[in-house]
């Protein structure tokens, strides 16, 4: 897997570690105005975190956040069957900062019975900008379509041709630094675990590893728990200068996050890897299989 990857795999992963103690069943709950169309300014003002002075966090830096993320993944392997948002999206792919990329999603997690998945990882995309992707659509369901992504093209040419691309292959890394094979919940959760284990090995005195925890963020409006983990110095093993996440306070599901490299001199402010915002959120709204069929994507 490229550097590149793992910078964002690390921040998303991130994203699920947020307290787990208080948590409750959630049924069909959202975020945000449903349906609205991307706004026309800038995405970074309009859901930029308003938080409070910071509480640092003491003992190991990632101790506790290891500790919340086995809590947190049990949780939601449990509670969330399945869930729709829509995704603003802004990442650095061969050095070049991309355009805001807005992206409805829906998702099933997979689930399994007895050591037998019963429900497969299911996935699909519909772009709603910017004007070269608007009108893509792509879609994911595992095990089926020998495990290949389906996607409609969109943008401004032969917008209707549908083509099956492996999903880790070069024109996706193109598009987009995360897999869409590792979009659930579940999944994202196995990979905070790895790599936060990873990180402790990397530095295992906590000297070169800062965490802070606000619990008065707010994003989009809404109440938020932000997580932001610092690296100041760069250090083999460690993969990303900072990282921020936001946990919604009400459905417990990330709803932003950044990551950012490490500066090329001193005194230079650290180049942006990527964010993610998640708005629209609605957890458990029951897709059935006619929102994973590939007519979907060539409907209208």
């Amino acid at each position: 897997m490229s550097r590149k990857w793992l910078h964002v795999g690390v921040a998303s992963l991130l994203a699920f570690t947020g307290p787990a103690s208080g948590f409750r069943g959630v049924h069909g709950q959202q975020v945000g105005a449903a349906g609205t169309a991307p706004s026309s300014g800038s995405p970074v003002e309009a859901l930029r975190p308003a938080v409070a002075s910071p509480r640092l966090v003491s003992d190991h830096p990632l101790d506790w956040v290891l500790k919340f993320a086995h809590r947190e993944r049990a949780y939601l392997q449990h509670a969330v069957r399945d869930f729709t948002c829509r995704v603003t999206k802004r990442e650095r792919i061969d050095g070049e900062l991309q355009d805001y990329h807005y992206i409805d999603m829906c998702v099933r997690e997979q689930a399994s019975a007895n050591g037998r998945v019963t429900q497969p990882l299911s996935v699909q995309l519909e772009f709603l900008g910017p004007p070269d992707v608007e009108g893509r659509r792509a879609l994911f369901v595992a095990g089926q379509n020998d495990d290949r992504l389906l996607v409609r093209k969109g943008g401004r040419r032969f917008g209707y041709v549908v083509v099956d691309v492996d999903p880790f292959g070069p024109s996706v890394r193109r598009e987009s630094l995360m897999p869409i094979t590792e979009i659930g919940f579940s999944q994202l959760l196995d990979r905070t675990i790895r790599a936060l284990q990873e990180d402790v090995a990397a530095d295992p005195s906590g000297d070169n590893t800062l965490v802070e925890h606000i619990t008065t963020a707010t994003i989009n409006g809404r109440p938020c728990e932000m997580l932001r983990i610092t690296h100041p110095r760069r250090r083999d093993g460690l993969r990303f200068f900072s990282a921020s996440m936001s946990i919604d306070s009400e459905l417990h599901v990330p709803v932003r996050f950044d990551v950012y490299d490490w500066p090329e001199t001193p005194g230079q402010p650290p180049p942006l890897m990527a964010e993610f915002t998640y708005t629209n959120v609605a957890l458990n709204v029951n897709l059935d299989d006619a929102t994973f069929s590939s007519a979907m994507l060539r409907r209208p």
